[in-house]
């Protein structure tokens, strides 16, 4: 992590309210019992991506993966693919690490970091095939804005972890969200819109598994996707 990525650290705004509420039992033990088994631990230094995941071909992080349903089931899907899950609210690692154990998913590790810090941390710069950023807290009053995750620093910050020909997919039901996020992703000179009908496909496939995306559907209320890739 150079000097200036240390001094963006130190001052940023936190992104997210809560990391523990309502957490059943069965949540609390698997954390207890489980964390250690899935866990990638916050460090100083970047990781290894063929230690961490033997074998694994393709590199795909899933930011905010909420309780895990598309965590699991993308990595269910493509057993060769490495995932990480970062989510920081307890409940849904809970949640997810019960069924990463249930269905013996070898090829996911989480982390209860911040993703800023696993990202300066310990991602290699041109290691990541594939971010998904899904349904992120919106921060929807307009002195809260400051407050959300992705902005045009983190942008920078995933653009830079992209391998070439990576993607980057972001999703929400918030248009103002959406549009604040396009035009960053619009500006960036790497980056290119993908916005094939395989791509749409793609898109919601992985969307068919979330929570947030059945509540949106039900509600009538629009989602706004967003598939970049990098190109150079």
């Amino acid at each position: 992590m150079t000097a200036t990525e240390s001094d963006k650290k130190q001052y940023r705004v936190k992104t997210y309210a809560r990391r523990e509420s309502r957490i059943t039992p069965a949540q609390k033990k698997a954390l207890a019992e489980l964390l250690s088994l899935y866990e990638l631990p916050l460090t100083d230094s970047p990781i290894h991506v063929s230690e961490v995941f033997p074998g694994a071909s393709r590199f795909a992080i899933e930011i905010g993966f909420g309780d895990g349903e598309t965590l699991i089931h993308r990595a269910q899907q493509n057993k060769t693919t490495a995932y990480l899950g970062i989510e920081v609210y307890r409940p849904g690692v809970g949640k997810c690490l019960l069924r990463l154990h249930k269905y013996n998913v070898k090829n996911v590790r989480v982390s209860t970091n911040d993703a800023r810090d696993v990202l300066l941390q310990q991602v290699p710069s041109n290691a990541v095939n594939e971010f998904i950023i899904l349904f992120p807290d919106p921060w929807p009053k307009l002195r809260h804005r400051k407050r959300r995750l992705v902005n045009s620093e983190f942008v920078e910050l995933c653009v830079d972890r992209l391998a070439i020909g990576g993607t980057i997919l972001f999703v929400t039901d918030s248009s103002d969200y959406a549009q604040q996020v396009l035009e960053i992703l619009e500006k960036n000179p790497n980056l290119e819109s993908m916005k094939s009908e395989q791509d749409a496909a793609e898109v919601q496939d992985k969307l068919q598994q979330t929570r947030y995306a059945r509540k949106a559907s039900q509600s009538g209320s629009q989602m706004f996707e967003l598939l970049y890739t990098r190109s150079r």
